[in-house]
């Protein structure tokens, strides 16, 4: 049946005359070819086997690509259900108030963008305290009784704590610039629950890798600019930028993290390897320079172990 279905009767020079000597012509040439094929080719030929011709079977394959689309469908139609199902079950086994924290943190950057105005801002200094003390709540939890003491060494040593006493300082100043800290904070804490929530690749989820994979250098970088606003609001005093209370407040948060906080301590011995060989002892600058330059640097350090 094979070589019959292969064989080119248009081209058959015999079979063409053969069909100039049939008429009337039916309408079907199917029979009037399987008599002469078994007459002229194979004898044993069988005229009454059954036979696909191309446009039944092209119909037929055209029948069967929506049955293949639709058993394809269904598979991935599956496999999204079954993830949607997955993201959903793992979404319930996260306590609601880290749902919360980490929702509040991915809001936090939209709010500070719109809520420009100084008595607006003062609600979201609320919200970042707000914040930080689910973020304590979710790492330490609660107190216990006979162990407030030992509760309170661990939280000191927490960046939520010593977010909260920075906040203090926001309060005393409208400017962007001193949001920057927290900000950074938040923004690693963002992704962190993003990348917890959301297992979909889109460019959402790349940003989260990225930021949580640098998570160490950004943590690093807010300390540094805790400690440049600090020198900042020192020297904006006199310049009438910054206020005494103002300084004293990110003083003692920079102090209190030089104690306990293991990042801030790695941000002074960058920062003061970097004051060394870019300003104090580089010897571009002229000698008396250098000399006031190491004179603030050691008076710095004296604050800080004033205490």
């Amino acid at each position: 049946m094979e070589a019959y279905s292969k064989f080119d009767f248009d081209r058959n020079e015999n079979f063409q005359q053969y069909l100039l000597n049939v008429y009337p012509l039916p309408p079907n040439l199917d029979k009037i070819k399987r008599k002469w094929y078994k007459k002229y080719i194979d004898p044993e030929f069988d005229i009454n086997q059954e036979f696909q011709n191309p446009s039944q079977n092209t119909q037929s394959q055209e029948n069967q690509k929506p049955q293949k689309q639709e058993n394809y469908q269904q598979p991935q139609q599956s496999q999204q259900q079954q993830q949607y199902n997955q993201n959903r079950q793992q979404l319930s086994s996260i306590p609601i108030c880290t749902i919360i924290e980490g929702m509040l943190k991915v809001l936090y950057f939209p709010a500070l963008l719109f809520l420009l105005s100084p008595q607006l801002q003062k609600f979201l200094n609320f919200g970042s305290v707000f914040i930080c003390l689910l973020g304590i709540y979710r790492l330490q939890g609660l107190p216990k009784r006979n162990h407030i003491q030992e509760y309170i060494h661990k939280i000191i040593q927490l960046e939520f704590t010593s977010n909260i006493f920075y906040i203090f300082s926001l309060f005393t100043i409208d400017s962007f610039a001193f949001q920057l800290p927290i900000a950074l904070h938040f923004m690693v804490g963002a992704a962190e629950f993003w990348k917890q929530i959301n297992h979909e690749d889109g460019i959402s989820l790349k940003i989260a890798n990225y930021i949580k994979n640098n998570r160490t250098e950004i943590i690093l970088t807010k300390q540094k600019i805790e400690i440049y606003l600090f020198l900042y609001s020192v020297f904006g005093i006199f310049i009438k930028k910054t206020s005494f209370i103002h300084a004293m407040i990110i003083f003692q948060n920079v102090l209190l993290k030089t104690k306990f906080n293991i990042n801030m301590i790695n941000a002074q011995a960058y920062i003061r390897v970097w004051y060394a060989d870019k300003l104090s002892e580089n010897r571009i600058l002229p000698e008396g320079l250098r000399k006031i330059l190491s004179l603030i640097w050691k008076g710095y350090e004296k604050l800080l172990h004033l205490f």
